[in-house]
């Protein structure tokens, strides 16, 4: 009996890293050409309603190669999904200033974030050495 646990216990450590392994893979693999989504967040320099928030995010869906749009008015920013192959970040900021009246800014982040990579992973965790190593093994 703890025969088979401790092998059924292999079989799922060992199918989950090969899913680290190919998704890590597929991630870092050349793909074909087609939309290339990047995310951007925009933050508001001044307190913006649930109406004007809703009609910024109306607005901005309505753009073509604009994918998807979430707005925190709690923090006064809104995220962006778009085809960066159609769209410049700063351009978007431009164009939420000047049809709003707005003071936005596209946010930056700091060189420690993105040294970071994950903020939500541990450094000392397997998983993160684990995934460390199939994407040096996949980039080099």
């Amino acid at each position: 009996m703890i025969k088979k646990i401790i092998v059924g216990a292999g079989v799922v450590v060992l199918l989950l890293i090969a899913t680290l392994a190919v998704h890590i893979y597929m991630v870092t693999s050349n793909r074909p050409e087609g939309p290339n989504w990047a995310m951007s967040q925009i933050d508001f320099n001044e307190d913006v309603d649930s109406l004007k928030s809703e009609e910024i995010k109306t607005d901005l869906l309505k753009v073509e190669g604009m994918r998807d749009a979430r707005i925190n008015t709690k923090s006064d920013f809104i995220i962006l999904l778009y085809d960066r192959k159609q769209h410049n970040p700063h351009d978007l900021v431009t164009q939420v200033n000047a049809d709003f009246g707005l003071r936005a800014s596209l946010f930056q982040p700091s060189e420690d974030q993105l040294a970071a990579s994950c903020p939500a992973i541990n450094k000392n965790s397997l998983t993160y050495k684990l995934g460390n190593y199939f994407e040096k093994v996949f980039t080099n």
